[in-house]
């Protein structure tokens, strides 16, 4: 059978699994011609903006480009240009897992700065027995990726926005779960007074949410042995490729040379980047639910 007909069964095939992959919305915005539409832009940038971080168009437009000229620049050293259909797939999802990659970091210094400035807090609330003046004195000594969150509230108490809002709004801010025990615990103590038993209340808060940073380092220790363990396990999943290729066809390599080789060393080359990158997923913590 001619190798025309084997890249233009490949081309077919990939084509089909990409309008599988990208999003309805984005299939129907073909139409408008827009490429970024297509690719999904607009959803990822508003997961980026979630995750704290403002994506232009410019850095999602380098994320796709980088990712077509290193798959570009392997297909034309290795002569397989299968890998310019892995490089379209990495189009579609190499900016979603790098978006979700810097969410969990965010979230997770989030969590962890959490602690300290609460405490603080709660300091200051013995003091002065009011949810403002609290935050005014406390926010000087507060440090972290939280302090923003802190400085918007007590901005907010300032021009005499309730109590209730303000504390609503501070928890869609933070998107931390543990945070809505505490949030209801100063609402009851702002009402009955700062007095010892609320602010031990508040503690105990703030004590949980300790406890919790202490078993995530304790699992992200196993996760990254274990991330260790698959990215060693895919390397030498290669060794037989790389063996295999020694088998001569007509003193041609089987794997650089022949339409079946090439074609299965792409597939191989999708398949290991994809254990990696859902094993990775699947080994980190989902702090979501905290």
């Amino acid at each position: 059978m001619p190798d025309w007909i084997f890249y233009l069964y490949y081309t077919a095939v990939s084509a089909v699994l990409l309008s599988v992959w990208i999003p309805g919305a984005a299939r129907n915005s073909i139409r408008y011609g827009s490429l970024a539409k297509v690719l999904g832009y607009e959803k990822i940038r508003q997961e980026a903006i979630d995750a704290g971080w403002s994506l232009t168009r410019k850095e999602f437009a380098a994320i796709l480009v980088s990712s077509i000229v290193v798959v570009g620049l392997i297909a034309l050293f290795t002569g397989n240009y299968f890998f310019v259909t892995l490089g379209i797939a990495l189009m579609f999802t190499l900016p979603r897992a790098i978006v979700l990659r810097i969410k969990r970091a965010n979230r997770r210094r989030t969590l962890f700065d959490l602690p300290p400035n609460l405490r603080l807090f709660i300091a200051k609330l013995s003091d002065f027995g009011n949810v403002q003046k609290g935050l005014e004195n406390a926010l000087p000594e507060m440090e972290g990726v939280t302090k923003p969150a802190f400085e918007a509230a007590c901005n907010k108490l300032r021009v005499g926005m309730p109590l209730d809002r303000v504390l609503d709004e501070w928890l869609r801010d933070l998107k931390i779960r543990k945070l809505e025990d505490f949030a209801e615990r100063l609402k009851l103590a702002a009402v009955e007074g700062f007095h010892r038993r609320s602010l031990d209340s508040l503690k105990d808060t703030v004590a949980e949410i300790d406890e919790d940073i202490t078993a995530i380092k304790t699992l992200d220790i196993e996760a990254r042995s274990k991330r260790k363990q698959l990215f060693l396990i895919s390397v030498m999943s290669w060794a037989m490729p790389l063996l295999m290729s020694f088998m001569n066809n007509n003193n041609g390599n089987v794997y650089l040379n022949t339409v079946y080789g090439q074609i299965f060393i792409v597939s191989f080359a999708a398949s290991t980047l994809y254990a990696i990158m859902k094993g990775g997923d699947y080994l980190s913590l989902n702090l979501d639910e905290l």
